[in-house]
């Protein structure tokens, strides 16, 4: 007997993917095998939930698992006969979200009546987690705690998880080995508030780090771009694409706006190898040079420092009265008044404007006071 296909892809909603929906297609089908093929974000709890009865009261139908399903569309499969799961499929079960919609200026009674609003909607939504659980609970057989725990993580599984947790009966194989993220599927989740899939990547070892320069934290960091250094193509599926645009350094680099992403992983052409490659090398000469650099500074300051502390050395064996000059400064200033008490040296700053003082910086010199006696 040939199965009656009916498809489902889209959100589940009281307006068109609905119970009506599907009760009417049933309908003509029954007596007759039905396979529901099903892609879909999800939806409106209540309609997943009547939609799952109609189908459990039908007896006889299949539900065929493609792509991404989340919430109410992993729901409503309960209802079926069997479940089936394509290999690069996704499974996400999760705690079921209701609309708020509180807004404005509020007084003191109407913020107690939002509060009271608010603790109602809660204890809706626990109500219906545990009626979601329960529907989990009675496929797989598993606790309470792990089903809790599972919708409290919001993620995305594999077809292979989703069938050790018993929630699906068979895994269709395919040509993808691994679910296929697009950009329209990653725009979708987002405007529906769903968490993004992660696909799970082999993970290699990392090297042992030992001190770190500046040249091997540059790059350590492009390391970070990527899981092995000594792959050019980093990733060859084309799941989630986004542009990384925060490594602001790698992008002035790449000259790009951002730097395209693929499934958390990044693909670097030889051409962005060699650019990278060439910006170490550059910060690695910098780095050089500076250090160089700060080493012919320090030498000369030492040698300037070395001549200084000479010049001072012979300035104090002069006189006692320098060597004991509290500072270099005060040392000039007791040399300059010596000076000053020769005759024939004093400057244009020590002679006085009158005749009469002519002679007054040598007044001191008692071999030349003959002209006081």
């Amino acid at each position: 007997m040939n199965e009656t296909v009916i498809t489902l892809f889209g959100s589940i909603d009281r307006y068109w993917y609905n119970k009506n929906y599907l009760k009417y297609f049933l309908d003509k089908a029954k007596g007759q095998p039905v396979r529901l093929k099903v892609s879909s974000p999800g939806g409106d709890v209540a309609e997943a939930v009547a939609m799952a009865s109609l189908m459990a009261d039908h007896g006889n139908v299949t539900v065929e698992f493609i792509s991404f399903n989340a919430s109410a569309a992993t729901i409503l499969a309960f209802g079926a006969k069997s479940i089936e799961m394509h290999e690069d499929g996704m499974w996400l079960a999760h705690k079921c979200s209701l609309g708020i919609d509180i807004w404005g200026h509020l007084n003191a009674d109407q913020i107690e009546d939002a509060i009271k609003e608010l603790q109602n909607k809660k204890k809706s939504a626990e109500a219906i987690d545990l009626m979601i659980a329960q529907k989990y609970i009675n496929r797989s057989g598993k606790s309470l705690k792990e089903i809790i725990t599972l919708m409290e993580e919001e993620r995305w599984m594999p077809a292979t998880e989703a069938k050790e947790w018993g929630f699906i009966d068979k895994i269709i194989p395919g040509a993808h080995k691994k679910p296929q993220v697009t950009n329209e599927i990653t725009d979708c989740f987002t405007a529906l508030g769903l968490p993004l899939p992660v696909i799970a990547s082999e993970k290699e070892s990392e090297p042992e780090s030992g001190d770190k320069n500046l040249v091997s934290q540059i790059i350590d960091g492009i390391k970070g771009l990527f899981p092995t250094c000594n792959k050019t193509n980093i990733s060859n599926s084309n799941t989630v694409i986004s542009m990384r645009k925060e490594f602001t350094f790698i992008n002035q680099i790449l000259n790009c706006e951002g730097i395209e992403e693929k499934d958390g992983n990044i693909s670097l052409t030889v051409e962005n190898l060699q650019a990278i490659n060439d910006a170490v090398k550059a910060a690695n000469d910098a780095k050089a040079k500076a250090e160089n650099d700060l080493a012919a500074a320090n030498t000369a300051r030492e040698t300037a420092e070395n001549s200084l502390t000479a010049v001072v050395n012979d300035l104090d064996s002069l006189s006692d009265s320098v060597k004991n000059a509290v500072d270099n400064k005060a040392k000039v200033q007791v040399i300059r008044d010596i000076v000053g008490k020769i005759p024939g040296t004093g400057t244009v700053s020590h002679q006085e404007a009158n005749a009469d003082n002519k002679f007054a910086d040598i007044a001191t010199d008692p071999i030349n006071s003959f002209e006081n006696e």
